[in-house]
């Protein structure tokens, strides 16, 4: 009877035991999972601030038809950031232009 007593309050025991660790690793993915959302948005949101920025910058030195080395270095450095948040090829015909376009001299 004692064997079968503990038998049983080991059975409850377990089962606690894994119930609490269930609740605890289903808050904790919960938690990832909110983490990884958030995260992709902001990606996507900083993705679309960099695409709106290229494309203004695009339009401005089009209609200009000339650019300073200092704005070419930092549309470089804002596509590549773009490709990197896996920015698609729509921007890249406007940067390969913005690339070729003639460059301004600055005089100090």
């Amino acid at each position: 009877m004692f064997q079968f007593i503990i038998q049983y309050w080991l059975e409850i025991a377990f089962s606690c035991i894994v119930g609490v660790i269930s609740i605890i690793m289903k808050k904790i993915y919960n938690k990832y999972k909110n983490l990884a959302i958030r995260q992709s948005a902001v990606e996507r949101g900083v993705q679309a601030l960099l695409r709106n920025e290229l494309i203004r910058r695009y339009r401005e030195y089009e209609s200009k038809g000339e650019i300073t080395i200092l704005d070419k270095e930092n549309i470089e450095h804002m596509f590549t950031e773009y490709k990197n948040l896996g920015g698609n090829g729509t921007v890249a015909k406007m940067y390969d232009d913005l690339m070729n376009m003639e460059t301004k001299i600055i005089k100090e």
